[in-house]
């Protein structure tokens, strides 16, 4: 709450007693604050965006005076109204320096031509308030919402709840062995992971109910109810009623609205308690305690819960913590007493210095022990991650849903109270920020430089999330298995390389581009010499793609000036899920035309030059002319390396031109489109059916569904921002290859990650970019952003599997020895290509079809140790990393 005061000196007088005035539209006076603790009444008035100011006598009567009448007349009645001589100069005096600030005074022609100039309203922010939260329930909802609920404030009502309450409570004492029935509860828990699911359940249910009671108590007496929403108080996520209204409520108003919640808890645990006596469940009684000791907790009066409030209306002052300070230098020795602190009645003097003397302690004892236990408990903290990390993965990979889901909702309410203290370090640090600006002065501590700073560690922390995803696709390239496709490309490129084409395995269609480029890399690189195996060496070049993808992603960025958190937030989420990374981290058709088209787009975006801003800017015609052909031109070599990447194209070229084609355009320009619409069309058509039909298997069928959902829900949010269509359609055509029941569908999971961090920044930065007022209802922004949130959650579960180190050089050594008795043998194509590096000659090796061969006629190597069969078999290295030389039968 806003507190405006008059000044005991007012303007000196300017001579103009013929200025007008009106208050802004939306502001309402509300009246005296009822029950006050001050000496002094005051008064109250509303803002169109629901704050509430309190006000002075004087000011709230110059207020009520701003009719449009002159401001000499509004004197004239106000001196004989108050007994307190005023002159127009004076009421201009408080409009401007008091009552504007504020926002409830009408904007002035000056203000109106230049609305820059005019200064922000001031708002109140109080200590400990709760700032990070969202609103899920509109104002409109929260009022039908009170309605269904008001009955349950008629006094026979609640007396009879009250009643059955304690009824209950007595009823499971009288049982007794509550302590017996705690440990068994404890122990279904243990066995029964599903009952601690439905217990959360339970919980943001009775968090829910209790925000209704407040809400209802709110209607009930006279006021209306604001938005119903959900946020992170201090380190714990809390759900959140505004009833800021209230404050038009008497004292007995005000404390029901107060204890609305704890009433309706109350009613919400009568319901539990029977359903314990009924069934006698004991993890029924362990919910009831958990919510017993949370009923409870509202009272404590230290922090924002119920009790505070309860409190506050007690002695009739809205704004405790307002007096933290004023009180404890009234108590300091040799102190005179604050003007705040006089201002209040004696009992309200005394209840307030004694809450102080108590809280601030208290509150010091908490903040002392957080940073003595705090190196003492983030390794615990750590490790407990780690190991919840691992048991989610296990349970995601085996399909069990329950145990999956609790331990997400663990995991979340372990890291949500460490995201709480970083974001209160960061409160904490600004107020000291803030502190030293004013009070000592220091330059680099002022707003504008604050400012600076701010943004130079913005673009510190999106520089750090691209370089963490390329760090973690270089990690994951180092030490995930291959795919059948990958070990493929990688053995026929290093045949190419060491002993021509003719001698080289063949590739599947569609991977003979990326195979040529990979060839044409490792010559230029030594890429195949440098790595343990062939297949690091081969994704040298899906790690250098990555650069690329992500080199183009932040320079479009910056020529289009994206704001940082729609750069920031796709980087991050891209980073955290262990299948888009794995899609990456591998060498593919898809991945590496990802960072052609992608150095296409980008040449094309610099070719259009800066698109916003006070001077538009671009490059020269002939620069230009030279970048379209060298964008265009990089976008052919990635349909040429990808075939399938041409669906996408030919969806968003033929959208381009249905849209486009309304309008007139160049010739040459026009032609181009049609032209490359017709070309990527038929190069689709006549191409996808095959490439699919290739076996590309990539990642296992939850991580799949994981990289299609996530994409699935962009889509649909860029479908629903004007300008995104054709970006939509493009990547819902990807996201549709993806989930087809062929055998290549998985070819295309590079460029369906690519496309999603594109249109994930697409849709970030154009709902970002518009005021709040006219963003989307946070409901609808829900709907798109908590669904993608808790699958980028889930895929940051799946850790991308380690392959363990094949046994190939050991192998090679055999085959080799003269003694050997074997003088051909069938092999795997994952280690062909190693066994040809570690000196075995190719005419020995023929390349088999799978990790798996079955036992023939003649020698075959097997990944593995498959079970005991006739024929000789000589064992190379343990585990899934062994290979079995399996002898004929």
């Amino acid at each position: 709450m806003v507190t405006a005061v008059d000044g005991d000196v007012l303007a000196p007088s300017l001579g103009d007693d013929h200025r007008r005035y009106l208050l802004a539209a939306g502001t309402e006076l509300i009246g005296e604050y009822q029950d006050s603790g001050l000496h002094e009444p005051k008064y109250l008035v509303r803002r169109a965006d629901d704050q509430v100011m309190q006000l002075s006598r004087l000011l709230y009567r110059v207020a009520g005076s701003l009719d449009g009448r002159a401001t000499g007349q509004i004197a004239a009645d106000l001196s004989a109204e108050l007994g307190r001589e005023l002159t127009g100069d004076d009421v201009s005096f408080l409009v401007e320096e008091r009552l504007r600030p504020v926002g409830i005074i009408a904007a002035g022609d000056a203000d109106a031509d230049d609305p820059e100039e005019a200064e922000p309203s001031v708002r109140s922010d109080p200590l400990l308030a709760l700032r990070y939260r969202v609103g899920v329930l509109p104002a409109v909802v929260s009022w039908r919402v009170a309605g269904v609920f008001r009955p349950f404030f008629l006094r026979p009502v609640w007396v009879t709840a009250l009643a059955g309450f304690v009824a209950v409570l007595v009823a499971i004492a009288a049982r007794g062995d509550l302590l017996g029935q705690a440990l068994a509860g404890v122990e279904q828990l243990v066995h029964a992971p599903e009952l601690l699911l439905l217990i959360y359940v339970l919980t943001i249910a009775a968090g829910t109910f209790h925000e209704c009671g407040h809400v209802t108590a709110c209607r009930y007496g006279g006021a209306r109810p604001g938005d119903m929403g959900v946020g992170l108080y201090i380190v714990w996520p809390a759900f959140y009623s505004t009833v800021t209204d209230s404050y038009r409520l008497s004292r007995i108003g005000r404390l029901r609205t107060d204890l609305g919640g704890v009433y309706f808890n109350a009613v919400f645990m009568i319901g539990l308690g029977l359903l314990y006596l009924y069934t006698g469940q004991p993890w029924l009684l362990i919910a009831l305690f958990g919510m017993l000791g949370e009923t409870l907790r509202q009272f404590i009066p230290a922090i924002r819960l119920d009790g505070y409030y309860i409190l506050a209306d007690l002695v009739g002052v809205p704004e405790l913590f307002g007096y933290v300070w004023p009180a404890l230098s009234t108590v300091l020795p040799g102190r005179p007493t604050h003007p705040k602190v006089r201002e209040l009645r004696p009992w309200a003097r005394r209840v307030i210095v004694g809450w102080v003397a108590l809280v601030v302690p208290t509150l010091l004892v908490y903040f002392i022990a957080f940073l003595v236990l705090l190196p003492h408990v983030l390794p615990v903290v750590w490790r407990a991650f780690l190991g919840y990390l691992g048991t989610l993965d296990t349970a995601l990979r085996t399909g069990d849903v329950v145990t999956s889901a609790v331990g997400v909702f663990q995991l979340f309410l372990l890291v949500l109270p460490w995201v709480g203290a970083v974001l209160m370090a960061g409160l904490i640090g600004g107020q000291l920020r803030q502190l030293a600006a004013v009070r000592w002065g220091w330059q680099w501590a002022a707003p504008a430089a604050w400012t600076t700073v701010r943004r130079v560690a913005a673009l510190g922390i999106v520089g750090g999330l691209a370089g963490a995803l390329v760090w973690r696709v270089g990690a994951v390239a180092a030490s995930a298995p291959p795919s059948t496709a990958e070990a493929r490309i990688t053995a026929s490129a290093f045949a190419v390389l060491h002993g021509g084409r003719d001698a080289a395995p063949p590739v599947a269609p569609g991977e003979r581009a990326v195979r040529d480029q990979l060839v044409g890399y490792a010559r230029a690189t030594g890429a195949f010499d440098r790595h343990e195996s062939v297949l690091l060496g081969g994704r040298e070049l899906a790690v250098v793609s990555c650069v690329v993808l992500v080199a183009c992603f932040l320079l479009v960025a910056r020529v289009v000036r994206w704001r940082l958190s729609a750069v920031a937030l796709p980087l991050a989420a891209a980073t955290a899920m262990g299948p888009a990374v794995l899609a990456l981290a591998r060498t593919s058709p898809a991945g590496v035309a990802a960072a052609w088209a992608a150095g296409g787009a980008t040449l094309l975006v610099l070719a259009g030059g800066t698109s916003r801003g006070r001077h538009r800017r671009g490059p020269s015609r002939a620069r230009r002319c030279c970048l379209v052909g060298a964008g265009v031109g990089a976008l052919l070599v990635g349909v040429w390396t990808a075939p399938l990447a041409a669906v996408p194209l030919a969806l968003g070229t033929v959208l381009v031109v249905a849209v486009e084609g309304r309008r007139p355009h160049p010739f040459l320009l026009w032609t181009a489109l049609v032209v490359a619409a017709f070309g990527a069309t038929q190069l689709a058509a006549l191409t996808a059916p095959a490439l699919l039909d290739v076996p590309t298997r990539a990642l296992s069928g939850p991580e799949r569904e994981v990289v299609a959902l996530v994409a699935g829900l962009l889509v649909v949010g860029a479908l629903a921002v004007r300008g995104l269509t054709e970006a939509a359609a493009a990547g819902s055509s990807l996201v549709a290859l993806t989930v087809l029941p062929t055998p290549g569908a998985d070819s295309v999971l590079p460029l369906v990650v690519v496309t999603a961090v594109v249109l994930g920044a697409l849709v970030t930065h154009a709902v970002t970019r518009e005021p709040v007022g006219s963003r989307p209802h946070p409901l609808v922004r829900a709907a798109l952003a908590v669904p993608v949130l808790v699958l980028v959650v889930v895929g940051a579960l799946f850790l991308p599997a380690r392959a363990p180190d094949p046994a190939h050089r050991e192998l090679a050594a055999w085959v080799t020895d003269p003694a050997s008795p074997a003088r051909t043998l069938t092999v795997p194509v994952t280690v062909w290509a190693d066994l040809v590096r570690d000196g075995v000659p190719t005419d020995r090796l023929r390349l088999g079809e799978g990790e798996a061969q079955p036992v023939g006629r003649g020698w075959t190597v097997t990944a593995g140790v498959p079970a005991p069969g006739p024929g000789a078999r000589v064992v190379f290295g343990s585990g899934p990393a062994a290979l079995t030389v399996l002898g004929p039968e």
